[in-house]
């Protein structure tokens, strides 16, 4: 199935680049304001097609390195935006227009923030630089159709897969022509790359780190990581930091700041064998360091994945024991009540963790689940309501809007959200329905009366509601 989602991926990237090649003509010169359209047409396909994770702790926390690191950089003029691909191939890049994806395999892979921070720190150094708009202005004069398997097999990581797929356009002599990056662009970008990473105040080692996981990932698996393929002269690169380093860098710095990567993993949903296999590691790790506070709560998130949710509980609440402020541990165990039926028991822990931190969106909701089980309905809608403007990682507000509406016999406003909902969902004729039922509780002329009209006017003509968009973080 991995593979199947893999190759569906490649096959849609390659896709968008015939149409975003097609609709930017072969220009003298590849500008800025190109850039920052092909940029802006790419991320907006991987959103509409679901191909980038959203998690919102994951994601401010890569955002957080981002822009650790820009600090210390002379950045393009771009607005960068940095986004986890739902991909489990161990990769990274960037496209023009300060956009950075970091496949979740990539995050997965990384032993500590030092060496995440200089994978991003690289990819930053490839923006800056202009590096694939540099390709593309001297790739001006091929066709349309050429060009976009270039691009194509820059992108996708090269191999078997990136071949088959580029091989699809039958364009004569396109795989003897790539957009990968020259050594030149490598160097510039290590050298950029670790200059950013010193400075940001993490070990300078952290890039050559983890390339060599790179290597020995190869090894053990014979199968190169698509980090290697995308990012090549993988002994070159490892030769030339280590000289930078010690020749410019003296500096130890820290593998570890802005804190947590252990905790961000475990938000990275994983297959069953992977599961099977990280349970028995962590596991083993616990024997040896049976307070380690990190080992519980990670333990303990992939028991309840595996559905041992007794073991689970009492894994989190030992963390909780050694980490009574831990707003993450007082949360999980506050879901765990959810789902075992104890919804009181819930609130405790949700409202100790809420109390802590109020603007964290996913104890809001969680809060809030928690009130509708025990009946208090009121208070749950309070919660959901704070939450109505927010894009949540995994649920739609408007449902649980709704149906606590609904509990409180306000049916006019249940319908109404019913109807954001299903149209979200892309369900035409429940959306209908909804609104105007939810019509006839609003007089002609309000606010909300005329929001459902224009509601049923767009669905009625078909026209595609604009998906909402993240502002970006600079």
């Amino acid at each position: 199935m991995r593979k199947f989602i893999q190759n569906q991926y490649i096959c849609f990237v390659v896709v968008v680049f015939i149409l975003l090649c097609r609709a930017i003509p072969c220009l003298a010169e590849f500008t800025l304001e190109d850039e920052k359209k092909v940029g802006k047409e790419f991320y907006d396909k991987l959103i509409e097609n679901k191909l980038i994770f959203k998690n919102k702790s994951l994601n401010d926390y890569i955002t957080k390195i981002g822009n650790l690191i820009l600090e210390q950089t002379q950045k393009a003029p771009f607005d960068f935006r940095f986004s986890i691909v739902d991909s489990n191939a161990i990769n990274a890049f960037a496209t023009p227009g300060g956009y950075i994806y970091i496949n979740k395999g990539l995050i997965l892979a990384s032993e500590n923030e030092a060496e995440l921070a200089g994978v991003i720190a690289h990819e930053i150094g490839h923006a800056n630089a202009r590096h694939v708009a540099s390709i593309i202005e001297k790739s001006q004069k091929l066709s349309i159709a050429t060009l976009a398997a270039i691009i194509a097999g820059a992108f996708l990581g090269g191999g078997g897969e990136a071949t088959a797929a580029i091989a699809a356009f039958s364009v004569a002599g396109a795989s003897t022509l790539t957009l990968k990056y020259t050594r030149a662009h490598e160097e510039e970008a290590d050298r950029l790359g670790l200059s950013y990473l010193v400075s940001a105040g993490y070990y300078p080692a952290g890039m050559i780190d983890f390339l060599k996981i790179m290597k020995q990932n190869e090894f053990l698996s014979k199968t190169m990581p698509s980090y290697l393929l995308t990012h090549p002269g993988t002994d070159d690169r490892i030769y030339y930091m280590d000289s930078l380093i010690l020749t410019q860098y003296h500096q130890k710095g820290k593998k570890n700041i802005i804190g947590n990567l252990s905790r961000m993993q475990s938000l990275i949903p994983l297959d069953q064998s992977d599961l099977d296999t990280k349970y028995r590691e962590l596991s083993e790790s616990l024997k040896k360091d049976a307070d380690n506070v990190d080992l519980l709560y990670n333990l303990a998130v992939i028991e309840d994945q595996l559905g041992q949710t007794s073991a689970a509980l009492q894994h989190y609440q030992k963390a909780r024991s050694l980490s009574p402020r831990d707003e993450d541990i007082l949360k999980n165990i506050g879901l765990i009540y959810i789902k075992t039926g104890k919804a009181d028991l819930a609130q405790d822990y949700l409202l100790r963790a809420s109390n802590l931190n109020p603007d964290n969106d996913e104890i809001t909701l969680a809060l809030g689940k928690a009130y509708f089980a025990s009946g208090k309905y009121q208070n749950a809608l309070d919660g959901y309501l704070k939450l109505k403007d927010k894009l949540l990682d995994n649920d739609d507000i408007n449902y649980f809007i709704a149906m606590t509406y609904g509990k409180l016999s306000h049916k006019g406003e249940s319908h109404y959200y019913f109807g954001l909902y299903f149209k979200k969902e892309g369900k035409k004729e429940s959306a209908l329905f909804h609104f105007k039922e939810a019509r006839n509780y609003f007089p002609q002329g309000s606010e909300r009366n005329t929001a459902i009209n224009q509601a049923i006017k767009d669905l009625e003509s078909n026209k595609k509601p604009t998906p909402p968009m993240d502002k970006p973080k600079r």
